[in-house]
């Protein structure tokens, strides 16, 4: 008996419709802890009124919403995202705020659905990386922006660099004993490397690429009991993690992460530091 190969788009999309609900629960915090990196992202664009935007890995709606607000009731943003769940809270999101100018549409990345020179600007905040064919993806994104128009994207520097993952995952992959990915896997830290990233973009036919490292802050508001609940609700590739440990070593390893955590809590939140990289360039 021969056992089917798992299709990779469709386990994506069942591992992040499984955490949609989380984040419609957790959407404010979110919205607090990543606030800095929507900055980023939003200022690496260079909107202007009346800009047509596409949004990829929307999520529950940012970058997209504060990017509405960027260019105005002239301009448009389509908000994306491969999960319909998630689609469906970018839409509530939207229509809460009276967001007019968002159109909220679930899309595979690697094949979207708009005429060639589209959109002035894509944008994309943690969301490439997963991509399982990336190169697929920027080609697809490279047809649907208009000439001399803009990419602005986000993604997530080296593990050792962010205090959240190395405070959390550590904790539990100390109990496993996994070979490291394969170089192009589509994991959280698949572009940490910014030359790597460059040179993806580069051979991707984009113009004018910068690839820079940033340090944010990505405070959570909150306990770290409360902390450590968002985060293994939310991270739905750290889920399968977890699921992979002993269940006898859990509890232990959970008890680990809070001990991290407890040493960054000031009495109002946790206080991580976060390294990302910000990638602009032309068409």
């Amino acid at each position: 008996m021969t056992t089917q190969p798992v299709d990779p788009r469709e386990a994506l999309r069942e591992e992040w419709t499984s955490a949609a609900p989380y984040w419609k629960k957790w959407d404010a915090k979110l919205a607090m802890q990543s606030e800095a990196a929507t900055a980023l992202i939003v200022d690496g664009a260079q909107l202007a009124p009346g800009m047509q935007v596409l949004d990829l890995a929307s999520g529950t709606g940012q970058p997209a919403l504060t990017i509405a607000g960027k260019v105005g009731p002239r301009g448009r943003v389509v908000a994306t995202d491969m999960t319909a769940d998630m689609v469906d809270a970018a839409r509530e999101n939207a229509a809460a705020r009276n967001l007019a100018n968002v159109e909220a549409q679930a899309v595979d990345a690697e094949h979207l659905p708009f005429p060639n020179g589209t959109f002035d600007r894509v944008t994309c905040r943690f969301g490439i990386m997963f991509v399982p064919d990336a190169d697929t993806a920027l080609a697809e994104i490279r047809r649907v922006v208009k000439r001399r128009g803009r990419f602005s994207f986000l993604v997530w520097g080296a593990l050792e660099e962010n205090a959240m993952f190395a405070a959390s995952m550590g904790a539990f992959m100390k109990h496993l004993n996994v070979p490291p990915p394969p170089p192009d896997a589509p994991t959280a830290f698949r572009f940490a490397d910014t030359g790597k990233f460059a040179s993806r973009l580069e051979s991707a036919g984009f113009s004018d690429v910068v690839v820079s490292k940033h340090h944010i802050p990505w405070s959570w508001p909150g306990t770290p009991e409360d902390a450590w609940q968002g985060m293994s609700e939310l991270a739905a590739p750290f889920k399968k993690i977890i699921a992979a440990v002993p269940p006898e070593k859990v509890p232990g390893a959970i008890e680990e992460v809070l001990g991290n955590l407890r040493r960054l809590y000031d009495g109002r939140q946790v206080n991580y530091q976060a390294t990302v990289n910000l990638a602009t360039g032309g068409i």
